[in-house]
């Protein structure tokens, strides 16, 4: 009986291992199949680039803006002015900049550093007054970017660079002849924009010439003055060509 036993369990083991074989050709199959399809679903997903949030090439900006002086410790001064501004290309624009000075008695002036001076050392310090400048300027924008603000809205932002030359008027604490004449400006600004054609914009604008002061003839001088203020774009909309759209894939 034993005899007759030991045929019948080999045949099982070798049903066993055929089914197992069986088994595991089948998943291998199976898991190549998944992962065909994994790999045929990642190919068809599709991969969303984010183009440049506003664009600003062949559009008009209008930028009024405030500022004071940081730089003289004798004399204040504040400014209000604007730029025309006309972009040219995504990174760079020409513009138009006006500032004005003079308030009178009504805002800026003498700082008590003048008056300090003038009692302890018995003489007048000196320095420039400005009363506008007018000026054509060149703009690069190196680069732009977006942040977060408080992880519930998303700021896009840039920083430019200018340069230029315009008109200056100005006369001196102890000489007050106002007088125009040739100067420079140099600025770094940038802009967070709070919707398609409007930016908040904060800067630092440096103004130089020459000034004839008390002792001192065609003296160099420079202004620096802080500023802040708005951006308008016109028109107030714009449209992704094609070209643009192509370049951020």
């Amino acid at each position: 009986m034993l005899t007759a036993f030991v045929p019948s369990l080999r045949t099982v083991c070798r049903s066993l291992v055929c089914f197992v074989a069986i088994v595991a050709s089948l998943n291998i199959v199976e898991s190549d199949a998944e992962a065909q399809m994994v790999r045929t679903k990642f190919k068809d997903k599709v991969h969303v680039v984010q183009p440049k949030p506003v664009l600003q090439k062949g559009r008009f900006e209008f930028a009024p803006r405030f500022g004071a002086s940081v730089n003289d410790a004798v004399y204040q001064s504040f400014k209000v002015g604007a730029n025309a501004n006309y972009h040219i290309a995504e990174s760079f624009y020409v513009g138009l900049g006006f500032d004005w000075f003079n308030f009178g008695e009504a805002l800026g002036g003498l700082t008590n550093t003048y008056e300090l001076v003038a009692n302890q050392a018995g003489a007048s310090a000196d320095t420039a007054v400005v009363n506008y400048a007018a000026f054509l300027e060149v703009a690069f924008v190196p680069f732009f970017g977006k942040f977060s603000l408080f992880n519930s809205a998303v700021v896009y932002y840039d920083f430019a660079v200018t340069a230029g030359g315009g008109w200056i008027d100005a006369e001196s604490v102890e000489i007050p002849s106002p007088s125009g004449k040739p100067g420079g400006t140099i600025s770094l600004n940038s802009r967070l924009f709070i919707s398609d054609w409007v930016a908040l914009n904060f800067g630092i604008r440096d103004l130089l010439f020459l000034q004839n002061l008390n002792g001192a003839s065609d003296a160099f001088t420079n202004l620096v003055t802080v500023e802040g203020g708005f951006s308008f774009f016109l028109p107030t909309t714009f449209e992704y060509s094609e070209k643009i759209l192509k370049s951020v894939e």
